[in-house]
């Protein structure tokens, strides 16, 4: 048996013997110490597939990328401290990509007052690859999934689906970590995550590890100028948070519900008449 096939849902079915059960088996690791929480993610960006040097810059890049690593330091209310940066490349990879690269996330980090403070390199046959560690800190232990509850509402805090639109059109986009929302957001007592592989696939990994489902209402769906109701539904690679909670909650966040959380644990989108919106996928997944 290969991996091939099994989803990153499941292969972390297989992995949570392993891992540490307190610090959460969810998108970032939450960790007390003695002055709050200490939040902690890993992101993995590999040429050709998250990123494309032939028609965006090794700036566009590295800011696309820390910006994505730092979306699950917004979904858990964290300020951003520092990072880790390593790269695997292929020894011919010109000097400029590797620079620009490094450019363009200092460029971004500086605006959360985030340093990269170390690393690695290696050399590689394949396409490059770049891993980043962000750790950020919060006073307030935030809700993970597993604590996500049947009868919430679900809301995102802006329009979707800008990250397909820009990806069709081959054009670079720079987006900006919701930093300071997930900070008032979580203070408020809702629970979030980053819309990192579309809005459908992430409401699939609340059921993962809450067992509850959900109903989406397709059209109620913010987009993004030139996206589909599909495109905001699949697209990943979002700076929007989804965010789930009690209605009144939600309401006192400023957040427009687009959906239900059910105690069915079958993910669902209908329509203004209630019918059922078929997708041609649910979003992104390395190993489906």
């Amino acid at each position: 048996m290969s991996v091939r096939g099994m989803g990153e849902l499941g292969l972390l079915d297989r992995i949570k013997p392993y891992l540490d059960a307190g610090a959460g088996v969810d998108d970032a690791a939450v960790i007390a110490d003695a002055t709050g929480f200490v939040v902690a993610s890993t992101d993995l960006f590999v040429e050709g597939v998250h990123f494309d040097l032939g028609w965006m810059s090794a700036e566009d890049a590295g800011w696309r990328s820390l910006a994505l690593a730092l979306g699950d330091l917004a979904a858990n209310g964290a300020d951003p401290a520092w990072a880790l940066g390593s790269i695997a490349m292929p020894d011919d990879w010109p000097i400029d990509h590797l620079t620009g690269l490094y450019a363009g996330m200092a460029e971004l980090g500086r605006r959360f007052k985030l340093t990269i403070v170390g690393g690695d390199m290696s050399s590689i046959d394949g396409p490059a690859v770049l891993s980043l560690t962000v750790v950020g800190r919060t006073a307030k232990v935030p809700l993970a999934r597993s604590q996500a509850e049947a009868g919430w509402s679900v809301a995102v805090t802006g329009p979707l689906g800008a990250a397909a639109v820009a990806l069709r059109e081959r054009r670079p986009y720079r987006l900006v970590p919701r930093i300071e929302e997930g900070r008032r957001l979580n203070e408020l007592g809702l629970c979030c995550g980053d819309v990192s592989d579309g809005l459908v696939r992430e409401m699939e990994k609340f059921a993962a590890m809450a067992g509850v489902g959900s109903v989406l209402w397709g059209e109620d769906v913010p987009r993004a100028a030139g996206a589909s109701i599909e495109d905001a539904l699949t697209s990943g690679e979002e700076a929007e948070l989804v965010c789930t909670g009690p209605a009144e909650l939600l309401r006192k966040a400023g957040l427009q519900p687009v959906g239900m959380l059910t105690e069915d644990p079958s993910i669902k989108v209908i329509d203004a008449r209630g019918a059922a919106v078929t997708l041609a996928s649910t979003g992104y997944d390395h190993f489906a």
